[in-house]
């Protein structure tokens, strides 16, 4: 597959990568590209002449009168439906009917031959007879003038107005907007209703969402590997890739291979045994094999202009998603990992076969209570200490000093004896949080259970199939599977979405320092707030990654053996860390669509699929770039300035936050000062909303599709990690976050008392 075709691919194109099937992100044939290999900067397109608010109100917007849905009455709505790209007529306009009626005499006066006839007959009569000079001001204010281009009634005034902004011809334009269409329900409210008139998937007779709907960029990533793991990894140099990936497909939870391992580990405790003194020697055997499920060591570096490397101690994998290298700065990082509360998904499979035959009905009972209800404290203990920040760390220069600290696990097994430099304890709280949970269970239990854990650690994350396995190869090898993703783009391509991604993240930091409540601290580190959006340069090293390959044995059926040799390839001593180091630069896997800050380098991460989507493309207008890639920006800009918002985001975030099980109400309230920042930065690098082209068949204004766009990426989003999007409580986050992300009230022009008007109660600046 050509660069080109893959770029082609992510709209939908007919090109489908290493041959397979299926439309891109849209969906649909023939639909463009995504990044123009040239084009200007993020600017106004194409200001036109003057047209007033209350004009663009009228022709464009929503118009909502208290206690009434107006959206579902044809002779008074305001926004065109018939625009849609499934066809269909025009609705009448009474305003507009009711305005040229009023304007007839007038434009009449001014236009008619007859009338300007008239009138200098009248004023050669007054001249000749009078001699003054008035008439001669007549002669020429009763010219004929040009026809108006249009016309609307003001209460008593008739007043002539300029055209609405143009519309944007490009193709591209035209499948932003039929994706935009996709989701919308035009016989809904977005004041009452802004989650289902936004988000309403449109199902055919089929049964199937339309393709035509955009979308999340993981999914979109997601299904490019897919292709390129079913299609182009049966040969060649990646044929081991499609070895591991085949793997998956075929691993089960009764496997022999996970039993031996298991038994290696201890195995099953059994009711009544009793349990060992401390899980300290537990952990420690695990360790020597794969990854823990209580704490993850890896090395980083200081600040400062000559920083030295740091052993951090932190809580099970921050990165899980991701099995990268333990030497964070040598190599790409992941975001940080936003763990689900409750059960995995295979534990129930996996008990099956982890408890023996034996046991009564009413045994297994006991123990799948007792196992699943250990996991799930300590996954909410996880869930709850997974994003704090270096700011609640403490420093040892010892391992003694973190024994005696630290108790609950034997240290000296897990950090190298002969390691001398300092030693970063991230989370206080999350070790002291396991240590009392450990004293509230039988060590018994929590043997067993942390057996469990390291297994489901190893195995994919649902049952096999196409999907999950692409997601769980990705994991495994995140660089190989790296390198292939980048290789289907151009290096033009690369670099001018680059490029504008800079753009807009120096808008972004424009606004905020305007902002009068950014003081002091934040604004200094504001300041110094970088971007990095360049792919690691060992993604392009081709050759350095077929060798990597070629050193790793897989075999053809067993994805936990093989999973298990990779961790053992990536363990690293002391000794090898490479301590000669150029700068802090963090680089990011770009299969992996998440914008992260880091703190060591004091940048926001930006991987290459959340830009390398076709709401970036420069050919669209602004608003698009700003609604999806700058809301995301703006949101890690707004993490990396401040420690917390935690008084503020007790008091505006709504209960319903808890649908969502990966977020916290930080993460909600954070997601909403983005759309903010986004928000207000658009139309101050923008202009007035006149500059800014609109979309065909759209009837709409560019804020009210910067709202709509935010909302439906975040809809995509959650939809594609398993949060239910149907659930009353999702609704009233979106319509919260809708209401404080900008002026969403008076851009759709919600009566008071309606969800959007009556919510807003929270400005993060």
């Amino acid at each position: 597959m050509t660069a080109d075709s893959g770029m082609r691919n992510i709209f939908g194109s007919n090109s489908t990568v290493g041959g397979g099937g299926g439309g891109g992100v849209f969906g649909g044939p023939n639909n463009g590209r995504t990044i123009a290999g040239s084009g200007g900067t993020i600017t106004s397109a194409n200001p036109s002449g003057g047209c007033s608010s209350a004009l663009l109100q009228k022709q464009m917007s929503f118009k909502t009168s208290v206690g009434a849905n107006q959206l579902s009455k044809a002779d008074e709505i305001e926004v065109i439906e018939s625009a849609n790209m499934d066809g269909g007529s025009n609705r009448y306009n009474k305003n507009t009917a009711l305005g040229w009626i009023c304007c007839a005499p007038c434009i009449w006066l001014r236009t008619s031959a007859t009338v300007h006839k008239i009138a200098i007959t009248t004023a050669t009569l007054l001249v000749t007879s009078l001699l003054v000079a008035s008439p001669i001001l007549f002669l020429i204010s009763t010219a004929p003038s040009q026809l108006p281009r249009d016309c609307y009634t003001d209460d008593d005034d008739c007043m002539p107005t300029t055209a609405p902004p143009p519309e944007c011809v490009d193709a591209v334009c035209r499948i932003a907007a039929s994706s935009i269409q996709a989701k919308l329900n035009w016989h809904l409210d977005p004041c009452t209703e802004f989650k289902n008139f936004s988000c309403s998937a449109t199902v055919h007779g089929s049964g199937l969402i339309s393709l035509r709907a955009m979308r999340s960029a993981q999914e979109a990533v997601d299904m490019q590997m897919q292709q390129l793991l079913q299609h182009n990894t049966t040969s060649g140099p990646f044929r081991k890739l499609g070895r591991l990936f085949g793997s998956c497909l075929r691993q089960t939870t009764n496997s022999s291979t996970i039993q031996l391992v298991l038994e290696q580990l201890g195995g099953y405790l059994p009711i009544g045994a009793l349990g060992p003194s401390s899980i300290s020697n537990l952990i420690s055997k695990i360790y020597e094999l794969g990854p823990t499920p209580l704490v993850d060591i890896y090395y980083d570096l200081s600040y400062g202009r000559r920083p030295h490397v740091l052993l951090i101690i932190s809580g099970p994998s921050t990165s899980a998603p991701i099995l990268e290298n333990k030497i964070r700065w040598m190599g790409p990082k992941a975001p940080p990992y936003s763990m689900k509360q409750g059960e995995p998904k295979l534990l129930n499979s996996l008990l099956e076969s982890f408890l023996p035959s034996g046991l009564t009905y009413d045994q297994k009972a006991s123990e799948n209570e007792a196992i699943s209800t250990f996991i799930r404290a300590l996954n909410k203990i996880c869930v709850e200490h997974s994003r704090r920040g270096f700011w609640n760390s403490s420093v040892f220069y010892n391992i003694s000093a973190v024994q005696e600290q630290y108790p609950i696990l034997n240290w000296s097994t897990l950090i190298p004896s002969n390691w001398s430099g300092p030693i970063v304890v991230r989370s206080s709280d999350y070790l002291k949080a396991v240590e009392q949970l450990l004293t509230k269970y039988p060590t018994r239990v929590a043997h067993n259970s942390l057996l469990l854990l390291f297994a489901l650690g190893i195995l994919p994350q649902d049952k096999p199939n196409p999907t999950v396995c692409t997601r769980s190869t990705m994991w495994a090898l995140p660089d190989i599977t790296s390198a292939l993703y980048v290789a289907q783009h151009s290096s033009d391509d690369l670099n001018d979405v680059i490029r504008r991604t800079e753009v807009v993240f120096k808008s972004l930091k424009a606004h905020l320092k305007r902002a009068p409540s950014l003081k002091g601290a934040a604004l200094v580190k504001l300041s110094a707030l970088k971007i990095q959006s360049q792919p690691w340069n060992g993604f392009t090293n081709f050759t350095a990654m077929i060798r990597q390959l070629e050193s790793i044995e897989i075999t053809t059926d067993n994805w936990f053996e093989n999973v298990l040799k990779i961790y053992k390839r990536n363990r690293i001593v002391p000794e090898s860390i490479n301590v000669e180091m150029d700068s802090h630069d963090a680089w990011a896997y770009p299969i992996v669509a998440k914008i992260f800050y880091d703190t060591l380098s004091h940048s926001i991460v930006v991987p290459l699929s959340v830009i390398l989507v076709p709401y970036f493309d420069d050919r669209l207008p602004p608003y698009l770039q700003y609604a999806s890639v700058g809301v995301a920006i703006a949101k890690e800009i707004l993490r990396s300035i401040t420690k917390t918002f935690e008084d503020k985001a007790m008091r505006c975030v709504p209960k319903s936050v808890n649908i969502f099980s990966n977020y916290s109400r930080m993460d909600i309230l954070i997601q909403s000062g983005g759309m903010q920042i986004s928000y207000h930065s658009m139309l101050s690098l923008t202009g007035p909303i006149k500059g800014m082209a609109r979309l065909p068949g759209l009837n709409l204004t560019p804020t009210q599709i910067f709202f709509l766009v935010s909302a439906q990426e975040l809809c995509a989003e959650s939809d594609y990690t398993g949060i239910d999007t149907d659930a009353s409580e999702f609704e009233d986050i979106l319509g919260w976050l809708v209401a404080q992300g900008g002026s969403a009230t008076e851009v759709f022009k919600c009566p008071s008392g309606s969800m959007i008007n009556a919510q807003k109660t929270c400005n993060v600046l």
